[in-house]
């Protein structure tokens, strides 16, 4: 007996094993069962979703002798023929290629006929919308007004094309993508009975391969179990040419942290294991897809998606590392990218170049660096908020009320000032150094000493002592009352040795604030300006 592609061997038979569209397949079973069989319908839905197999299970439902429960006994000679495609009573026109309005005529010319065997004689026209004007017209009358015993099933991939006229003659039922469950389930029964053992994982590639699409799943396992009879994950990506899940959430790290080198080492890494970029951009989409998801819904994805819990909490690590802003213009990218790739002579190129600009940001044409840093601000905000309200930073208020007593320096100290001062002009050098990796570290790791840190200066006494000041202290001071504490301290002192291998004592000198005269506070605040801005003019352009 010759072979049988999968897709036909497990095409449904009766009502009861199509996958998914529960409600349409339950409207169809009670018509049958009720007899209220209309004379024209229109079936619509992606590929692969059932359309043409549900047409043809209502034609063998209709004209079955012995219907159960609304499905064909599967036993009469009716079903038999049918199952046997030898009746002469299901006509299956390909419009695609019967678009003219010629085979419209011929068809309304042979539909005065009655059936041969069953009770009505059923057309499955399928992809209507390939039809042209005319012939649209010509079977217009036929349509609306056809012989008792004639029922008409029109199945498309495109309603919108059709029109509205026979649009208003169908009852339309839309075919809706089947959930990767259900075509997980199926693919699985069809293993089994081929005799294979494939993994769950091999499976879950292959149902999220297919987009929903019945046939194009059955159709990618049939090529897998082609290579062999035991699929695991790895070789199920071996040969459809997609890239695994750790290759691409490193691919998303790399572009995180700005990282172009990496970027274009994986890429190079990518083609020379024979992946096709094409495939690579759209599972790089997919992922960013799925990043966003991970933002701005984190607890419904899991359901969306039919993520593990394991994946579900990695994906939303991961998207931690990105402004929402920032993910929706690498969608945008990558969206854009994968209508390039179909005209370009060099799709790599096209790949690195898309992925070169989704990882650096640059500053003077893109708004994107300061949409990230407002996000920062924002970020360090809401800490600050949260701390406050659970305590951890008392109120403005129970600070002054409670203030401890500012700390007697010895007179000794005093006086050993100035040597502190030339000890702090020696070691100034490398204290800019450390103090600058302390900030950039605790920019990342700990916003809200990075935010308190930030409005004073360090200064190194040359005995081990490492001290901070404030700039001002007015509105400040429960912020600095809260990095007196001990744990706060210790965390400061332990990034410190981290940096410098060296065991810094960290003190707070409140005492050593800036002179309060009203003119030298503001020439120190110009004096600050200068120094960050520069003294010469700017022009702000459009």
């Amino acid at each position: 007996m010759p072979y049988r592609a999968l897709y036909r061997l497990w095409r449904p038979k009766d009502f009861s094993h199509v996958v998914g569209q529960r409600a349409i397949i339950d409207t169809l079973r009670n018509q049958v069962i009720q007899d209220r069989i209309a004379h024209a319908y229109l079936f619509c839905g992606s590929r692969g979703t059932g359309k043409t197999s549900t047409a043809k299970i209502l034609a063998k439902a209709i004209n079955c002798e012995n219907p159960q429960n609304g499905d064909p006994c599967g036993e009469c000679p009716n079903c038999l023929r049918m199952e046997k495609e030898e009746s002469l009573d299901i006509i299956e026109i390909d419009a695609a290629s019967n678009n003219g309005v010629d085979e419209m005529r011929d068809l309304r010319d042979t539909v005065k006929y009655p059936p041969q065997y069953g009770k009505y004689k059923v057309y499955i026209i399928d992809e209507v919308h390939m039809l042209s004007t005319s012939a649209f017209n010509a079977l217009l009358k036929t349509l609306e007004e056809p012989p008792a015993h004639i029922v008409f099933i029109l199945a498309t991939t495109e309603p919108q094309k059709l029109p509205e006229t026979i649009l208003s003659r169908c009852q339309r039922f839309d075919f809706g993508r089947i959930a990767v469950a259900d075509i997980q389930q199926r693919l699985r029964e069809a293993a089994e009975g081929s005799q294979a053992r494939v993994s769950n994982g091999a499976l879950m590639i292959i149902a999220r391969a297919a987009e929903g699409g019945m046939r194009d799943a059955l159709s990618l396992l049939d090529m897998c179990l082609g290579y062999g009879n035991d699929l695991d994950e790895s070789t199920v990506r071996e040969i459809l040419g997609t890239c695994d899940q750790s290759f691409l959430f490193s691919f998303g790290k790399a572009m995180a942290e700005q990282q172009p080198g990496t970027v274009f080492r994986m890429i190079d890494r990518m083609m020379r294991d024979g992946r096709d970029p094409a495939v690579f951009a759209k599972d790089v989409s997919n992922h960013i897809r799925t990043l966003l998801l991970a933002k701005c819904c984190p607890d419904e994805m899991k359901d969306i998606l039919d993520l593990t819990e394991e994946d579900t909490k990695e994906y939303r690590e991961q998207a931690s590392e990105f402004t929402m802003t920032r993910l929706m213009k690498i969608m945008d990218l990558f969206m854009s990218l994968e209508t390039e790739m179909r005209y370009s002579s060099t799709p790599r190129l096209a790949l690195e170049n898309t992925s070169l600009k989704c990882c650096i940001r640059t500053e003077e044409t893109d708004n994107q660096a300061v949409q990230d840093r407002l996000h920062e601000l924002e970020t360090q905000i809401d800490e600050l908020k949260k701390m406050i309200s659970s305590g951890e930073i008392h109120s403005m208020k129970s600070v002054q009320d409670n203030q401890p007593p500012e700390e007697q320096k010895p007179k000794e100290e005093k006086k050993a000032k100035p040597s502190a001062a030339a000890a702090s002009k020696k070691g100034n050098g490398d204290l800019k150094k450390i103090w600058n990796d302390l900030m950039s570290k605790f920019m990342k790791e700990e916003p809200f000493l990075y935010s308190v840190l930030s409005a004073g200066e360090a200064i190194m006494t040359g005995s081990g002592e490492i001290s901070w000041r404030p700039e001002q202290t007015d509105g400040l001071n429960f912020l600095i009352d809260s990095i007196k504490k001990e744990d706060k301290k210790q965390k400061i002192q332990s990034a410190l040795q981290e940096i410098t291998g060296e065991n810094y004592r960290f003190v707070i000198r409140e005492n050593d604030s800036r002179p309060s005269n009203e003119d030298s506070s503001e020439k120190a605040y110009i004096e600050k300006l200068y120094e960050t801005f520069g003294q010469e003019p700017v022009d702000i352009r459009e």
